[in-house]
């Protein structure tokens, strides 16, 4: 008997990391459930050419079960007035929920017999103003988390605290005594804690969108049960159903740095060193040089997305450099041009993918945790802003994944010391290490996480039960 078809709208935050993370699960989606097909409704973050240009490269699909629908662009001048990154995603979303309302709206508007019924919103960890779009309708409301199991853990736990014990996490702030936290196996000391959940503004943020979470039909997260099963088993019984279906990878944008990669070709096997800290990844001038002094002194090859940190047309967000020697050493472009490479944005997954890649010194976002897991590519961790500072704890304290460079850098401190070049070059020595117990736990995760998208592993059968949830 032909299954009934079914529509899932797909509502991600505009955010280069999760829009691709959302797109990715939407191919799974469709190339395994032939009865579904999926509209992505896309939103652009005004000031942010980078990450718009890559939504936009991502979002040409041959698959005629997925559609797009392109929201226009919103004047930046709108969104002036807003902190950070955060909040500005958050208005945007905000601006949009009319919009998004009105196309759910048609979705029940006239003749449908011959349309697939919308069953679903599968929306954003930031897009939780969706699931009353949902409710108005009847239609259920799945949130996709981009993050992994631990830090969901940890928010809930937090809104928990505050809301059923009165008790606030941000005063635990200055405190020496380590945390007990239900999704970590070890004990968590504060200064791991992320910035976003310290500041009393931001954490009344996130105890409203994981208010929301609650009421959501069931959560997906890009994870698998083999590389956080404690964090898993660690939620409590308020916590809607939990569907692990990654390792998903975001999909890289068309390649504009050829030059790198063909140099990469010509290297021997796990001998170069890749530095990338994320879209919204910067140093200032004297971090730069700490680091080009140790990657000097290491005699390892490498290459080096280096950005430039913000300027007033592009608020919170870097941008590329015309010439690098403004802020490197001089003559380091001269001294290490047979080494290595200093770039501005590079394919980073194409790059892991490399053989010749062997180490990677990383902000220790989740799409990077699982691209370097993906790839067997061990991490030196260097967390700066969001949940990283927590992933890095967990890669290094908790499942020995990844060697320390720093576990607690903040972006967005004013009081952050430098890391020295010595603790930068002893990283890379560990992180380059072809004989290291990291690099062997890696090289295990990395088979257990591509066994758990096969047919009978465990992330095949979750996606599985979540499209038995999602059509029933």
């Amino acid at each position: 008997m032909e299954k009934q078809k079914v529509e899932l709208f797909f509502i991600p935050s505009p955010l280069m990391g999760h829009a691709g993370q959302a797109l990715e699960l939407a191919r799974l989606l469709v190339n395994r459930f032939h009865h579904l097909s999926i509209t992505v409704l896309v939103m652009e973050l005004p000031g942010d050419p980078v990450g718009t240009s890559y939504i936009h490269s991502i979002s040409d699909d041959d698959n005629d079960r997925i559609k797009f629908i392109h929201f226009p662009p919103m004047d930046p001048d709108l969104f002036t007035e807003y902190p950070t990154v955060g909040f500005r995603v958050e208005a945007v979303i905000e601006a949009h929920r009319p919009i998004i309302r009105e196309l759910v709206a048609g979705q029940f508007q006239g003749s449908q017999d011959q349309a697939p019924r919308l069953s679903a919103l599968v929306v954003d960890l930031f897009c939780t103003p969706m699931i009353d779009v949902g409710k108005e309708f009847g239609v259920p409301t799945y949130v996709f988390f981009p993050s992994n199991a631990a830090f969901l853990g940890i928010i809930l736990y937090i809104q928990t605290l505050h809301d059923e014990h009165g008790q606030d996490i941000s005063e635990l702030a200055n405190s020496s005594t380590e945390l007990m936290i239900p999704s970590y196996a070890a004990a968590v000391p504060p200064s791991v804690l992320p910035h976003h959940l310290l500041d009393k503004s931001q954490i009344t943020r996130f105890n409203r969108y994981t208010r929301r979470y609650r009421e959501a039909k069931g959560i997906i997260l890009n994870t698998f049960q083999e590389l956080e099963t404690h964090a898993l088993l660690s939620y409590d019984d308020n916590t809607p159903p939990v569907y692990t279906v990654g390792p998903l990878l975001k999909p890289e944008k068309p390649t504009q740095n050829s030059d790198v990669l063909q140099w990469l070709e010509g290297q021997p096997k796990s001998s170069v060193l890749l530095l990338c800290f994320g879209s919204k990844g910067y140093f200032n001038r004297e971090q730069v040089k700490e680091i080009a002094i140790a990657v000097e002194k290491s005699e390892y090859r490498f290459i080096w997305s280096l950005r430039r940190p913000p300027t007033e047309d592009i608020k919170n967000l870097p941008g590329e450099y015309t010439d690098y020697n403004e802020v490197l050493p001089d003559g380091f472009l001269e001294r290490t041009a047979d080494k290595g490479k200093v770039v501005g944005w590079v394919p980073q997954t194409e790059l892991l993918a490399n053989m010749a890649v062997g180490g990677f010194i990383s902000h220790c976002g989740w799409n990077s945790v699982l691209e370097s897991l993906w790839y067997g590519v061990p991490i030196a961790t260097w967390p700066m802003y969001a949940e990283q500072q927590l992933n890095a704890f967990q890669l290094v304290k908790e499942l020995g994944l990844a060697v320390e460079i720093s576990l607690d850098y903040s972006q967005l401190s004013k009081d952050q010391s430098l890391v020295s070049a010595a603790d930068i070059e002893k990283g890379i020595r560990e992180v380059m290490d072809t004989n290291s117990e990291v690099r062997s736990k890696v090289m295990e995760m990395k088979a257990k996480g591509r066994m758990a998208l096969e047919e009978g592993g465990s992330s095949s059968a979750c996606l599985r039960c979540l499209v038995d949830d999602l059509i029933s």
